[in-house]
């Protein structure tokens, strides 16, 4: 079995200029998984260290890079599966640089599947994990530059018009929300020297938004999926992908039988808007279809 991995950095519309380190930081993380399937490790083993990686990146949203919410905070999800169905999650945790390795401690001691909120930092301190403050200058700039009076008095109603209009399918018709989208989500599928495949998604959610929002980053079946014929990482407008689980969806399809490249269109056309993903199967085929200006993505292959 040879070895593959690819990795995503998410999608949307980067700033001009931005897409060139976007993709370096995809290389680079890359690399790190990369290096453990190289020398005999893991499909899990390699899509944690990619995805730590790219949670070391502060331009990406995931990690030490991610957004922070309306009130200031930035809050991380984050999500791992193996192909024999063992999985762990963190959903919303403060002050994680790695939330994906929580994640790994929870599928590791398969028990419970999801941590959320403080707690899932006091795990995190006690497991030694490091803990310490994510915001990076230009994310908190990003928040300052943003922060409109419904942030300010945490009008949920207003707040909830102007992410509205910012995603036009959900609000048709309606003028665009003044707030830049955000690209958000990073994510490593991995497929080792053993045929295992691995999935891991993290992010650091939607800037400006309800405090506690969570996302399909954390989800199961939502934003990761993993079969012993598919892995997928999923990104893009999480409530949308949320609510069609659309992660599990594809490894549906591939179950059934439609090729890997079919079933991942039709979840992007299912979902709609503003989403892409990476994906790949048991012979390491890969897919990363996307309906958005752009996705940083990055390959290795044996």
């Amino acid at each position: 079995m040879r070895p593959s991995l690819v990795v995503h950095g998410g999608c949307g519309t980067p700033p001009p200029g931005e897409e060139g380190e976007r993709n370096a930081a995809c290389e680079r993380s890359a690399d790190a998984g990369w290096a453990v399937l190289q020398s005999g490790g893991s499909a899990l083993d390699a899509v944690e260290a990619a995805v730590r990686a790219l949670e070391d990146e502060p331009l990406m949203n995931a990690g030490t890079g991610a957004y922070l919410q309306a009130d200031g905070v930035a809050r991380l999800d984050a999500s791992i599966m193996a192909d024999d169905g063992r999985a762990g999650a963190i959903a919303q945790a403060p002050l994680l640089p790695h939330p994906v390795s929580l994640a790994r401690y929870l599928l590791e001691q398969d028990a419970h599947v999801m941590l959320a909120g403080p707690e899932a930092l006091a795990l995190a301190a006690r497991l030694g994990h490091e803990v310490g403050v994510v915001a990076t200058p230009a994310k908190i700039a990003y928040w300052q530059e943003h922060l409109d009076e419904a942030c300010r008095r945490l009008d949920y109603a207003a707040m909830a018009a102007a992410w509205k209009a910012g995603n036009p399918r959900l609000a048709p018709g309606k003028p665009k929300s003044t707030h830049p989208p955000g690209l958000g989500t990073v994510g490593c599928v991995a497929l080792d020297a053993r045929g295992r495949l691995a999935a891991a998604t993290s992010t650091g959610g939607t800037g400006q938004c309800y405090p506690g929002r969570v996302g399909d980053t954390p989800v199961i079946g939502a934003g990761t999926y993993c079969t012993p014929r598919v892995g997928v990482s999923m990104t893009g407008v999480g409530e949308r992908i949320l609510v069609k689980l659309s992660a599990k969806r594809l490894a549906d399809l591939v179950a059934d039988g439609l090729a890997l490249a079919a079933a991942a269109r039709r979840v992007l056309d299912e979902v709609g808007p503003g989403v892409g993903l990476i994906a790949m199967d048991e012979a390491g085929a890969v897919v990363e279809p996307r309906n958005t200006p752009f996705m940083a993505t990055a390959r290795r292959t044996g």
